[in-house]
């Protein structure tokens, strides 16, 4: 079990959504879905911002929350829970929740947090297009050229690499590269790596 001995907020942690679910969750607050995913009723954060970014799509009238969870929430490791590495299921974490004192369930090294109390989640703030590109470049350069991602992230990542003739949605689409390259040129100053730069 981990819980915070001083006062700092857990996070931040991020929540990939539909724009029009992003200004619900600021307006009203989390809430546990009606229906099960992989890993229950839970709302599903991460500590990925390319993570949340493969869910949060700006450029499909998406966006990312950043959340910081109360320092008392109670909160554990999935690895700590043999119940839940074998019982793999939609409803082994609602399960385990309901039976339990904790608040969430940091799973898969972190790049899913399961919030069951979503009360605590007390700082949300939407992050501008700009703000999550300039997070995932800076992801980029802390991951390296060989770290894989999905999605929009992929293409993304490819050209900061200098890798576009390698990815079929690059190389096969012009328009969809051009408004890539014009998105990070906007927000971030520039398209590739500056360790690309002569």
């Amino acid at each position: 079990m981990n819980t915070p001995a001083n006062d700092a907020l857990i996070g931040p942690l991020y929540h990939g959504t539909r724009a029009a679910s992003a200004k619900a969750i600021l307006r009203d607050g989390f809430r546990c879905s009606r229906s099960r995913s992989y890993t229950g009723t839970g709302v599903c954060l991460t500590d990925e911002v390319s993570i949340a970014y493969e869910y949060g799509v700006y450029e499909t009238g998406g966006c990312i929350l950043e959340v910081r969870l109360s320092a008392s929430t109670t909160w554990c490791d999935s690895t700590e829970v043999p119940s839940l590495e074998r019982r793999a299921g939609r409803d082994a974490y609602d399960d385990f929740f309901k039976a339990s004192r904790f608040d969430a369930v940091r799973c898969y090294g972190g790049n899913v947090w399961v919030l069951w109390t979503t009360s605590r989640a007390v700082q949300v703030r939407a992050l501008t297009h700009g703000d999550a590109l300039r997070m995932l470049c800076a992801g980029f350069e802390a991951d390296g050229p060989d770290c894989g991602y999905n999605n929009v992230v992929s293409d993304y990542a490819s050209l900061w690499w200098g890798a576009a003739q390698c990815d079929p949605n690059l190389s096969r689409f012009p328009e969809h590269r051009q408004r890539l390259e014009r998105t990070l040129k906007r927000h971030v100053g520039r398209v590739r790596s500056p360790r690309l730069d002569p």
